[in-house]
């Protein structure tokens, strides 16, 4: 069950018991911990709901098999009540297993996320992932092609594409290679399996008595010394010369300071074979997101005129690191934070917060954004914040959502 609140809360058990024969009071009295499974609709959609705010909270935590399991019953909550069903839920856990490599099962979700809502740009990108892991090269490359008609400014699916087309032909000639690799071994098996003629043995010859038969490879040198046959003797003579010209003692090299070349990847010079680098940019990315998220303003449109405008950063957490693997460089990027906004609506005001989640180098993830809203705010400043605020496709958070795009592909340029 969960435990602890707010965006600290922590999933630290969920299995099957959580959801039946446990002798809880109903939804509606037992508060947010409880998941008992009502009778009404009302209440099924108020479970859902609360469900799926686990599911991401597991997720945030990378508590992958509970996400997967609040995301399931989730959707049989909804199947229980005619005509009701959310492909985003399908969505959400295809990604939950691919993240536990349940690829067989991430496809299904992406299908039939995709019977729901065939424009759902998320299903189709994670349709294409798990089929290039399954080596479905050409079913892969159709997935992308499709996503890429219902989002075609969306830039992952031209790189799904050619990932496919490059995939599909490595593993052709990877087979290729097997291929002749084996016709190899059966030739070298039948060259070594084809009787040869022993060797004629020589007759003994008149003179040959002085010739040592355990000594062969060898001979006798003038002053009587054994040596390999195929040492040759120099003369005094010869020795004096050679002396004469300086051959044969050691001498000085003179070299030139070689500069050394950009390690592959972008790495350190000093790991020229740009095995495995990492620096840590978690510094850089707070710092730059103070910069950009901080007064942003949007202008009410109302006839009693005001302005809505994020004030500071609390809480920056997460990872931000560059690595460098072989010559391939990677961003890593899971960070969250908590941006603090005020209002202001003809001569009264309020605050609140917008927590922000899943900050990543993914295009087509967008980030999660929950608004908190300061108690002692009015109401009337409250619906402008329903209106202007909490929305995703208008207001605030557009600007917002818009400048933390600009510092991800800033960063991918470091």
């Amino acid at each position: 069950m969960a435990t602890g609140s707010g965006a600290n809360q922590r999933l630290l058990y969920v299995g099957p018991q959580a959801f039946q024969n446990h002798a809880a009071p109903p939804v509606e009295s037992c508060g947010k911990h409880c998941l008992e499974e009502p009778a009404d609709d009302a209440a099924k959609m108020r479970l859902v709901e609360e469900i799926k705010n686990r599911a991401k909270g597991a997720f945030s935590q990378k508590d992958m098999p509970s996400a997967e399991l609040l995301y399931g019953k989730a959707i049989t909550v909804l199947a229980s009540m005619p005509g009701k069903s959310e492909a985003t839920l399908f969505s959400n856990r295809a990604m939950v297993r691919l993240n536990l490599n349940k690829v067989e099962g991430a496809l299904e979700d992406t299908n039939k996320c995709l019977e729901l809502d065939p424009k759902a740009v998320k299903a189709w990108h994670r349709k294409a992932q798990a089929l290039l892991r399954m080596n479905e090269w050409d079913d892969a490359i159709k997935a992308a092609e499709s996503g890429k008609e219902v989002d075609p400014d969306n830039k992952e699916f031209p790189k799904l594409i050619e990932k496919a087309q490059k995939d599909k032909e490595k593993d052709a000639e990877d087979k290729a290679k097997l291929k002749r690799d084996a016709q190899d071994v059966r030739v070298e098996l039948h060259n070594a399996s084809t009787a040869r003629t022993p060797p004629v043995k020589k007759e003994k010859k008149e003179g040959d008595e002085n010739i040592d038969g355990s000594m062969r490879g060898y001979k006798k040198t003038a002053d009587g010394k054994t040596t390999s046959y195929f040492h040759t003797e120099i003369s005094e003579e010869a020795k004096k010369l050679i002396e004469q010209q300086g051959f044969g003692k050691p001498q000085k090299l003179e070299t030139k300071a070689v500069d050394e070349d950009e390690a592959k990847g972008g790495g350190s010079k000093w790991n020229q074979a740009g095995t495995y680098e990492e620096k840590g940019m978690s510094k850089w990315v707070q710092d730059r997101m103070k910069e950009v998220l901080q007064g942003i303003e949007f202008k009410i449109p109302t006839g009693a005129g005001g302005v809505i405008k994020t004030l500071e950063i609390e809480d920056v957490k997460g990872d931000a690191s560059i690595s460098v693997s072989r010559g391939k460089r990677r961003h890593l990027l899971d960070v969250s934070c908590t941006l603090v906004f005020d209002g202001t609506v003809g001569d009264t005001s309020g605050k609140g917060k917008l927590l922000i989640s899943e900050i990543t180098t993914s295009a087509d993830e967008d980030p999660e954004v929950k608004m908190e809203v300061n108690g002692e705010t009015p109401q009337a400043v409250r619906e402008v914040f329903d209106a202007f605020v909490k929305p995703a496709g208008q207001g605030l958070q557009p600007l917002i959502l818009k400048e933390l795009k600009n510092l991800v592909e800033e960063y991918k340029t470091k």
